[in-house]
């Protein structure tokens, strides 16, 4: 009988044991897709890179913007967080936000600022519109926590002014002032006629 015991208490301790190890195994998963979240919430560090945008300009530039919006679309859809917020210094911050939209393929992300938790600025983060001609129509950025500048990419997959190839709006550099305020550091490429084009088409937020 005690024999049976010490049985059953070995069973019952290894049990624990095994259910303990799960358990802390799926509470380090969960951290770290939730840090995943995070990080692929703030976009692709490419957009910092100071070749970035020459390597937009040879045959295999469509290629990689489509494959960049694809990275993106997968990622954002695939989120089960709908926003992601990060601290900065100084009491501001920024939340990135996910709208809700009816059309899967028709996904929206803006980034909002905040001093002392009140919303003070926001800009157009993420777009994808599925469409014909100037309907289609992307926007990729990256945002780095560190310096608290924005990378961004304006551009229509399928430009008809130019044979529908890639046609790209702007390229430009932003920061986050310590007053919560975004502004335009640098603007590294504009199209203008395609930048009227953006206004045509309500592009602009």
């Amino acid at each position: 009988m005690t024999t049976i015991k010490k049985i059953y208490s070995y069973f019952a301790l290894l049990f624990t044991i095994l259910i303990s190890i799960c358990c802390k195994q799926a509470v380090e998963s969960s951290s770290k897709n939730v840090t995943y979240n995070k990080d692929y919430f703030v976009g692709d560090t490419i957009l910092a890179s100071p070749n970035y945008f020459n390597s937009l300009k040879n045959k295999k530039g469509d290629l990689v913007l489509q494959q960049q919006n694809e990275e993106y679309l997968k990622k954002y859809t695939l989120s089960e967080n709908n926003e992601s917020y990060f601290p900065l210094k100084d009491n501001v911050s920024i939340k990135l936000v996910k709208e809700k939209q009816t059309d899967r393929s028709i996904i929206k992300v803006n980034l909002f600022t905040y001093v002392n938790n009140k919303k003070t600025d926001s800009i157009q983060f993420y777009r994808n519109i599925s469409g014909e001609g100037f309907g289609n129509y992307n926007c990729l950025s990256y945002f780095n926590a560190k310096t608290n500048k924005i990378w961004q990419i304006k551009y229509f997959p399928l430009n008809p002014l130019r044979g529908n190839s890639a046609g790209i709006v702007s390229y430009t550099e932003s920061s986050i002032s310590p007053d919560g305020t975004i502004k335009s550091d640098s603007l590294h490429y504009l199209d203008e006629s395609l930048d009227v084009e953006m206004e045509k088409n309500n592009l602009y937020y």
